[in-house]
């Protein structure tokens, strides 16, 4: 009997890897802008709740695409999917490293946050080779 989609994705590495960060993402974000909502981030006129906010919102847009590829069943576009993901890590990395520069308490988690994204890149890197 083939395994399900469901069944694959939630055994995916890449795809629990993703999760993890979404939840580091967001309990970081929270930290840092003393418990602001995702919508009071956004509008709010300080860099450091931007760039939590961008983190948020990227790290978010991660989980489904990394779905998005794990169950797509021609080859082509589930490389494609999974290249396009590389954009996606590299904008979290990004932002990570401007809300460090910025002002805020936390540094040593948003420091945690890059070490995983680290791992994320060499973990997508892998995935990509074995589709190769």
């Amino acid at each position: 009997m083939p395994e399900s989609p469901e069944n694959r994705l939630k055994q995916s590495r890449i795809y629990q890897k993703s999760i993890d960060i979404f939840r580091l993402t967001r309990r970081i974000a929270a930290y840092v802008t003393n418990e602001k909502d995702i919508n009071s981030m956004h509008i709010s006129k300080l860099k450091s709740d931007r760039y939590a906010d961008n983190l948020v919102m990227d790290s978010l847009g991660l989980v489904p695409k990394v779905a998005e590829a794990e169950i797509q069943q021609n080859p082509v576009l589930k490389l494609k999917y999974a290249m396009s993901l590389q954009y996606i890590i590299d904008r979290l990395y990004i932002n990570c490293v401007k809300l460090e520069d910025s002002k805020i308490q936390g540094k040593d988690f948003v420091r945690l946050l890059r070490k995983e994204l680290k791992s994320l890149r060499k973990m997508h890197r892998l995935y990509l080779n074995s589709m190769l």
